[in-house]
């Protein structure tokens, strides 16, 4: 999804406008609510917060409705506080319509929830080891704990490094169950992220068919950053998820 085309004018400091990824029709919200960036700017000379503030400058959301977790690869869930980084922390959730959630990903997965009774929305952190540590089990566990249905829950992936691209040793694989993995010819394994989330989500009580990739590699795509493809000069995709109310005011 391209918000607006990036002209010189349209400069920002060394940071210049994206294009996004719009999630938001696998969730059944506004369009231009579940974003994410795609392939961006010089992450070598201008640092991912500078980034974060240039975008939500571009789509008008204000810095104090930004809520962050600062993303340790762990299962932690919170409930999000509008301008917070939140510390060892995977995953966040809310029904305020006033807070923004955000994070950055460059071969995991982004993973949207929304529950449209409540208001509930959450966007996790999913790699392989916060999915090992069951972080998405956590998520959902979290919406049950504040009395919402699961199976009113919709859940979209966004992109991230695809089973094909995603080479791995056997220490990665025994944590995870067969189905979601197998051999390649050089001994090593290739696992699959998006079905190891859309197994654990079914698992946690979320209907399969509320759950939704937009089928995404982020090695192969080059609209993407990925950390598997680039290394150290890889940047980020930084995801805004707002409410579908205040998105029309920014």
């Amino acid at each position: 999804m391209t918000l607006s085309g990036a002209t010189e004018s349209d400069r920002l400091g060394d940071w210049s406008e994206t294009d996004w990824f719009d999630l938001s029709h696998l969730l059944g919200v506004p369009a231009g609510n579940a974003l994410l960036s795609q392939r961006d700017g010089d992450y070598v000379r201008v640092p991912l917060p500078e980034h974060r503030k240039g975008m939500a400058r571009q789509i008008g959301i204000a810095l104090e409705r930004i809520a962050i977790p600062n993303q340790v690869h762990d299962n932690n869930i919170e409930l999000a506080v509008a301008g917070k980084v939140h510390k060892r922390t995977d995953g966040l959730f809310t029904a305020d319509p006033s807070v923004v959630l955000s994070l950055q990903v460059a071969d995991c997965a982004p993973v949207f929830f929304h529950h449209s009774g409540s208001g509930y929305r959450g966007l996790v952190h999913a790699g392989w080891r916060g999915l090992a540590a069951g972080v998405l089990v956590e998520g959902a566990g979290f919406l049950t704990a504040q009395g919402v249905d699961l199976d009113q829950v919709q859940v979209a992936i966004g992109p991230t490094i695809e089973m094909v691209c995603y080479e791995v040793g056997r220490e990665v694989v025994e944590r995870f169950p067969a189905t979601v993995w197998r051999s390649n010819a050089q001994g090593r394994y290739q696992l699959d992220l998006v079905a190891a989330s859309q197994e654990q989500l079914s698992a946690a009580g979320i209907p399969e068919e509320n759950i939704r990739s937009v089928g995404v590699c982020t090695v192969c795509d080059s609209r993407c950053h990925s950390y598997r493809r680039d290394g150290e000069r890889a940047g980020r995709m930084v995801a805004f998820y707002r409410d579908g109310i205040s998105a029309q005011h920014g």
